[in-house]
Formats: C-alpha cells, structure tokens, sequence
C-alpha cells in the first residue's frame, strides 16, 4: 500500500487531472473518477508510465450508486482511503434565475452539493481508520460574491463551504477544508466567454473575456499542487475553513513540505 490512497472526481481534464498528476508525484496512489473513460485511462497511463500507482471508474458522480462504487475501489486497490477530493463540478444553467431551466438548476445540485456528500458519507468510516483522514472541497469565490446568471452556481458553492465547515465540526478526527481554486484556464472559462454574454452584466463578462485574452487565467497545475498538498498534509487546525490556493499559509505549506 502507498502512503497515501486518494479519491479524486472531475479528475480527466484541467484542475482535476492536474491535481492527480501532483498526487502521484507527491507518492499517492489516485483512484481517478470522471464520466469519460477514454481520457482517464490516458491519465491513468501517464500516471503508470511514470512509475506512479493510479486506477480509474468511468462513472457519473451524481448517480446514487457511484459515491459507494468509489470508495469499495479505493479500499480494493489501495488497502484503505485517506483522502477525498471533489472536484467534479457543474456550472449550468448559466441564465438568470427568471430564465433558469430548472432540470438544469436541480442537477446544479445534485453534482455539486449532493454528490460530495454522498462520497464524504460513503467514505467516513476509512477516513476516520486513517492516520489523517482528509477531504477538500473544490469550491469558488463565486460562493461568497454573487454573480448574475450563475444562480445555482453561487448556491450550490456557498452551500459546500458550509457542509465542510459542519463536517468539520461532527468529525474533529479528520481535516475538512473548502478551496477556492482562482481562475482556472478550463472549458468553464471557455464556456462563460462562449455562453455568458446573454446571462452575465457587460462589465462582469468583459471581465472574463479581458482575463483570457491578457493571458491571466492560471494554469491548472498551480491550483493542482496546491490542491494535492493540502489533500495529503493539511494541518488539522485548518479544519472547516474555506481557504485560497495562494494563501500563505498554503504556500508556506508547500514550501515546507516541498523542501
């Protein structure tokens, strides 16, 4: 068994996929989670090439069974589970509450508020067997600064950051943190510069279009270590917080457990 046994969702492309290739590197073995198994198993690969440890389940996240399909894996391959990640996320509908499709509203939720607890719940009882048992949310700066047109977006993020800080509370043994990942060059951002001229003020989709074309948006992989730094070294006292990747108290983590 590897030192470390981790559960990443989301994990085929951008943030996730970069967080999986930094957890290997960092000695973790990965169970890698996203709907697209062709992309995963090129990761998985990558991983293996590179003399890490990683298995993968193509699965939808917000179906009832995937959650506890997850964990029975994780447990399988690895021995035992010592972290969680979620990171698999949904920004539709991208409209304004008046015009919001409300199927599209309610998935919102299911994959981003449903889905990480149900995970959370499934794996509990590994995570508290664990020496540090950890889990990080991926969350936004959108869950504490409204935004017009991402309605369920803001909710479903803000509603996240308060399921992290209430497990904290419930489970003092393991480190729960929420994670505001910055701007991130990912298909969301294509997708906002694609979509959200029609849901979104001017200013506030200019905004995004200006930070793409001024090259400004971060590249996945340095939110990505930061991500699996904290999944594997996090200090408990952090827990229950909702807490930047570029914070110094991150950075200074990194540094330390880098160097």
């Amino acid at each position: 068994m590897s030192d470390w046994s981790v559960i990443i969702t989301g994990a085929s492309r951008g943030l996730g996929r970069a967080t999986a290739l930094a957890l290997a590197r960092l000695g973790a073995a990965v169970l890698l989670n996203a709907r697209s198994a062709s992309d995963l198993t090129h990761l998985r690969d990558e991983i293996v090439s590179a003399g890490g440890r990683a298995e993968m389940l193509a699965a939808d996240i917000s179906q009832p069974d995937t959650p506890e399909r997850l964990v029975a894996a994780a447990v399988l391959h690895f021995g035992g589970l010592d972290a969680v990640i979620n990171n698999a996320g949904a920004l539709a509908p991208l409209a304004r509450i008046a015009d919001s499709d409300p199927r599209l509203w309610q998935r919102n939720l299911v994959v981003n508020v449903w889905a990480p607890f149900a995970l959370v719940q499934a794996a509990l009882p590994h995570l508290r067997r664990a020496p540090h048992g950890r889990v990080v949310n991926v969350s936004s700066g959108a869950a504490v600064r409204p935004v017009p047109g991402w309605s369920a977006y803001c909710a479903s993020k803000a509603a996240i950051n308060m399921f992290t800080a209430v497990l904290a509370a419930e489970e003092p043994e393991i480190t729960a943190l929420a994670l505001r990942p910055g701007v991130i060059d990912t298909s969301m951002q294509q997708t906002l510069r694609e979509l959200g001229a029609d849901a979104m003020p001017p200013e506030e989709y200019q905004r995004y279009v200006q930070l793409h074309s001024e090259g400004m948006l971060l590249p996945p992989e340095a939110p990505g270590q930061a991500l699996a730094m904290l999944a594997l070294h996090a200090p408990r006292a952090w827990s229950g917080r909702f807490i930047s990747w570029d914070a110094p108290e991150v950075q200074a983590l990194m540094s330390e457990m880098s160097g």
